[in-house]
């Protein structure tokens, strides 16, 4: 084996937690630990499981765990058990408030710890005789949202090792939804606050614990526009303007402002009212992947956990009057936007650009529906954990075994 695992050893003992079921743990793999320097921010371990035991040139899956690493001491040697048939590399990336840490750990860092493993993956567990090696990426709530961003920005169709394909459960790909002057949250006859409380109603526990996060995860509402905190970004702008508070409307704040500035100084600063303007941007499309560029939307499953749905009388009566009623903003929603975004990405720049050379072009019109699909897979038994439940598990297995070439056998 290479000189440069750092702490060889058979799989240590899975730290069990509260959430995490037994069912899902990988607890028969042959686990190696390997601590790759983040630049002058510390470094990040990863978790390689059965890789040493594996042709160098066989499939490689990324796992991104649902939440960070550990504040203090070693990242469990955890990989879901539906992946245990394949290597995988588990990036423990960290993602931390500053009350957990000494150190800064809030965003940018999660993106930076993903990217440097990547590169360390790709420089070191590439074939030496520059053979083809697939990766696919699979990552679970926060770990969604990076696998995602990793997925749409290494996904080079001519590279020997990179992304081929993505699979997320439960993602936040759009952090800007959760504030108050987004779109989602608007309804007819509703202010912008009514709006977004009412959206709150319908958002299961592990949705609104991710919202609860957000100011610790992020310190500034300015980073939840971050194209790679937010990969739906990539696709279109954000069509909203930046508040100044993660539970504040940008035009509100500005107009509070106005309303308490009463100095006459022509050299104080202008106040935030002069620096952004009245009319909130509009919602405008990208091209993603840049024209010019060797990336391709890689094949994707996106699943999400349905929303338990409320049986109150005033639910009732709420959902009979459907068109005053908006979307709301839960994992649903959010796997929807992004498929869309994905998909019409294919069919208009992708495949429109291979009609250009491609005589033979014909058949491909279900192409960006069979290449991006998002799955709602039930509402989980609260008892089964934060991972996914055996549904899920079956569907995931099933999609990466297709690709892979490894049939469809029994999970486990």
């Amino acid at each position: 084996m290479r000189g440069w695992l750092l702490l060889p050893t058979r799989a240590r003992p899975c730290l069990r937690r509260q959430w995490l079921a037994r069912r899902w743990l990988s607890s028969h793999a042959h686990v190696e630990y390997v601590s790759v320097p983040c630049a002058s921010n510390g470094s990040v371990t990863l978790s390689l499981h059965n890789v040493s035991r594996q042709s160098p040139s066989a499939p490689l899956v990324i796992y991104l765990p649902p939440f960070s690493a550990p504040a203090s001491g070693a990242p469990a040697s955890i990989s879901p058990g539906w992946l245990s048939r394949y290597p995988t590399a588990v990036i423990n990336y960290r993602w931390r408030s500053e009350a957990e840490s000494e150190e800064s750990l809030t965003w940018p860092n999660a993106i930076h710890d993903t990217l440097f493993g990547y590169s360390w993956i790709v420089e070191h567990l590439a074939p030496s005789n520059h053979a083809r090696r697939d990766i696919y990426v699979y990552g679970s709530y926060l770990g969604a949202g990076l696998a995602t961003s990793l997925a749409l920005t290494e996904s080079h169709s001519h590279q020997a090792m990179a992304v081929r394909g993505l699979v997320a459960y439960n993602g936040i790909y759009n952090w800007t939804t959760f504030l108050p002057d987004h779109p989602i949250h608007r309804t007819k006859g509703q202010t912008i606050f009514e709006a977004f409380f009412r959206t709150q109603e319908s958002q299961g526990p592990m949705f609104r614990f991710l919202e609860d996060q957000i100011p610790d995860l992020f310190r500034d509402p300015s980073r939840l526009f971050d194209t790679f905190a937010s990969p739906s970004l990539f696709f279109h702008n954000p069509g909203m303007l930046v508040p100044t508070e993660f539970g504040s409307s940008a035009l509100s704040s500005a107009i509070d402002e106005l309303a308490g500035d009463e100095s006459p100084d022509d050299s104080a600063p202008p106040s935030l009212l002069t620096q952004i303007p009245f009319k909130t941007p509009r919602k405008g499309y990208l091209a993603f992947p840049p024209r010019q560029s060797t990336l391709k939307i890689p094949s994707t499953l996106l699943l999400y956990d349905a929303t338990p749905v409320s049986t109150t009388p005033s639910t009732t009566r709420r959902r009979r009057r459907k068109k005053d009623v908006g979307p709301g903003n839960s994992f649903k929603t959010q796997a929807e936007e992004l498929a869309a975004l994905m998909r019409r990405s294919v069919e208009k720049l992708e495949l429109k650009e291979r009609q250009k050379w491609d005589d033979e072009f014909h058949g491909w019109e279900d192409e960006p529906r069979s290449r991006v699909q998002n799955i709602d897979i039930g509402v989980e038994d609260d008892a089964g954990g934060i991972e996914m439940g055996e549904a899920g598990q079956a569907l995931a297995h099933e999609w990466l075994a297709d690709r892979i070439g490894l049939g469809t056998a029994s999970v486990y």
